[in-house]
């Protein structure tokens, strides 16, 4: 290697150093108020080379809040320039990243700024964790949270595997859940949430009244008659009609 060659090595090191101590610095609430600016200002504005590294320790800084709002809410501001100076280029790290984390807010927030809608959806799809997360409330929040951000769009068939939520232990997940149904175009998915109009649980509720009004709204059919036979809804403020559809 030549002169040249080693004055590069060393400049790359000696960056890779810093980067390496500003991320520390980044994801360290305890730090020095100040110090933990400076190195987010550095990740931000000035840190190049390594686009992983740098989006990856201005990430860091979402995972955790401090007890002065006005503060918290400047460096997370701080830390999303600094992801989103870097373009499509942090798009994949970001999405690996929601992989990990529970805390998804700010990092969606950048995603969806620098991504296309296709893939900010299909990001979405892939963070939902459909295995049993009921004893750890963090993933329950997390897949809350995404069936509240999937509410808005149109999945196709992804939106029949969202039958395994509408059993789900937490309220919030099976209304979050249904919602995500109803909200979709398309009658077909109709009977994945039919059996809620018999269900007078008061857990099922919400959940009742919405589909309800859902099946009202769009004229959905009912498909299977013979549940319905002795089917008293009064309380919802509708009945069913000879064509299968609810009237008021």
């Amino acid at each position: 290697m030549g002169l040249l060659g080693k004055y590069r090595s060393y400049q790359d090191n000696r960056l890779t150093k810093k980067i390496a101590k500003a991320s520390r610095l980044a994801n360290n609430p305890k730090a020095i108020k100040d110090d933990r600016w400076a190195a987010l200002q550095f990740l931000s504005k000035e840190a190049k080379g390594d686009v992983p590294a740098i989006v990856k320790g201005l990430l860091q800084r979402f995972e955790y809040s401090l007890e002065h709002g006005i503060n918290d809410s400047r460096e997370k501001d701080l830390a999303l320039e600094g992801v989103l100076r870097f373009g499509k280029e942090a798009q994949d790290v970001i999405v690996d990243w929601l992989k990990s984390t529970d805390r998804i807010a700010w990092p969606l927030k950048a995603l969806k700024q620098i991504s296309e809608e296709s893939v900010f959806v299909e990001s979405l799809k892939s963070i939902l964790v459909f295995e049993d997360v009921s004893m750890t409330a963090s993933a329950v929040d997390k897949n809350f949270d995404i069936l509240c951000y999937l509410r808005d769009y149109q999945l196709g068939d992804f939106a029949m595997k969202l039958d395994r939520f509408l059993k789900d232990p937490d309220e919030r997940v099976r209304f979050a859940a249904c919602e995500v149904i109803l909200d979709q175009d398309n009658k077909e998915l109709s009977p994945l949430v039919e059996d809620f109009l018999l269900d007078e649980t008061t857990e099922n509720r919400r959940l009742r009244q919405a589909v309800a009004d859902s099946f009202y709204r769009n004229k959905w059919e009912i498909s299977d008659l013979a549940k319905f036979s002795e089917w008293n809804a009064s309380d919802l403020g509708y009945r069913l009609g000879e064509d299968r559809l609810l009237v008021k």
